[in-house]
C-alpha cells in the first residue's frame, strides 16, 4: 500500500477516516480505474483499524460508485465518470488536491445552466408566501448586508427559497448540492472588497422580476450576477493554482491549504472554505 496513507489514531472516527483517504486517492488519480485495492486485512493493518471499519469504508465507496466489489476476486476502482452520485462532485471540490481550474470551470458552467432554469421556474411558479419571504430577506440584506458573513448567509437563504419556488423536487435537490459546493467558494468574493450596493441592487432587480412573473427578465438579471461571481471565483482559484496551493502536486498534509486574496485573513478564510463542511442546508449561487 502506498506510504502516504496515514494510520488512524483513536481520536478519529476510523471508518470515516479510511473512507476519506481512499476516496481522495481515487478522485485524485493515485488509484486509477481498474486498480485492485489491497485486501481487507492489509487495509486494516495499513490504517491500524479493525476490519469492520475497512468494510464500512468500502461499502461507502461502493455506494458512491467509486469501486466495484467482485466477490471472490477483490475490490476494483471504477472511473470517476461512471459514478451517478452527486456527492462525488462535492468531494472533488472538498480536497485541494483534486481542485483544478478545469474542474472549477466545469462546475461553474453546470451551475450556470441549472440556476438559470431555477429562476425561470421560480418566476413562473413562486407563491405569494414565497415572494413575501423573499421580500423580507431583501430587507434584512439592506440592514445587515454590509457584513460579508451575514451577506453570505442571507444569500444562502434567498437561493434556497428560489429552489423551493420552482415547485420541482429535482431542482431543489440539485440546488442543495450547489449549497454545499458553492458555500466553499463564498469567501473568494464575500470579503471587505465586495460591492454591497451592487449586490443589494441586483437582488432587488431579481425579486422585482419574480414578482412581475417575468422569467426572461429574471434570467437576464441572474446571468449578470453569475458573471460577476464567476469572475471573482476564477481569479482567486488562478492565484491558488499559481502558488501551488491546489492541484494534484500538493502533499496530503493537514493544514497545507492557504489562499491568495485581499488580506491574509481573507486568504485563510477562502482556502479553508474548500475543505470545511458547510452548514447544513446552506447555499450560495450569487
Amino acid at each position: 500500500m502506498p506510504a502516504d496513507l496515514e494510520s488512524l489514531g483513536p481520536r478519529l472516527r476510523r471508518a470515516d477516516g479510511v473512507f476519506k483517504q481512499l476516496r481522495s486517492r481515487i478522485l485524485g488519480g493515485a488509484l486509477s480505474r481498474g486498480d485492485r485495492l489491497p485486501n481487507e486485512r492489509d487495509l486494516a493493518d495499513t490504517f491500524e483499524v479493525n476490519r469492520t471499519s475497512v468494510r464500512e469504508a468500502v461499502q461507502r465507496l461502493e455506494f458512491l460508485g467509486l469501486v466495484e466489489v467482485r466477490h471472490g476476486h477483490g475490490t476494483f476502482v471504477k472511473g470517476v465518470s461512471e459514478s451517478s452520485s452527486l456527492e462525488v462532485i462535492e468531494a472533488l471540490l472538498r480536497d485541494p488536491r483534486t481542485v483544478t481550474l478545469d474542474l472549477l470551470h466545469q462546475i461553474l458552467e453546470f451551475r450556470r445552466h441549472i440556476t438559470i432554469q431555477v429562476v425561470d421556474l421560480a418566476a413562473r411558479n413562486g407563491t405569494r408566501e414565497q415572494l413575501k419571504r423573499a421580500r423580507e430577506l431583501l430587507e434584512r440584506e439592506r440592514e445587515e448586508g454590509m457584513d460579508p458573513a451575514r451577506a453570505l448567509n442571507l444569500d444562502v437563504e434567498f437561493n434556497r427559497l428560489l429552489g423551493e419556488a420552482t415547485g420541482n423536487l429535482m431542482y431543489q435537490l440539485v440546488s442543495n448540492l450547489f449549497a454545499r459546493l458553492l458555500h466553499r467558494l463564498g469567501p473568494f468574493y464575500y470579503n471587505e472588497g465586495r460591492d454591497f450596493s451592487r449586490s443589494l441592487e441586483t437582488h432587488r432587480q431579481l425579486l422585482d422580476a419574480l414578482e412581475a412573473r417575468d422569467p426572461l427578465r429574471a434570467r437576464q438579471v441572474l446571468e449578470g450576477m453569475l458573471s460577476y461571481s464567476e469572475s471573482a471565483i476564477v481569479a482567486e482559484i488562478e492565484r491558488l493554482d499559481a502558488e501551488g496551493i491546489i492541484g494534484p502536486q500538493i502533499p496530503a498534509v493537514p493544514g497545507r491549504l492557504g489562499a491568495a486574496g485581499s488580506s491574509t485573513a481573507e486568504r485563510q478564510r477562502s482556502a479553508a472554505a474548500l475543505r470545511s463542511s458547510p452548514p447544513a442546508g446552506s447555499e450560495m449561487q450569487r
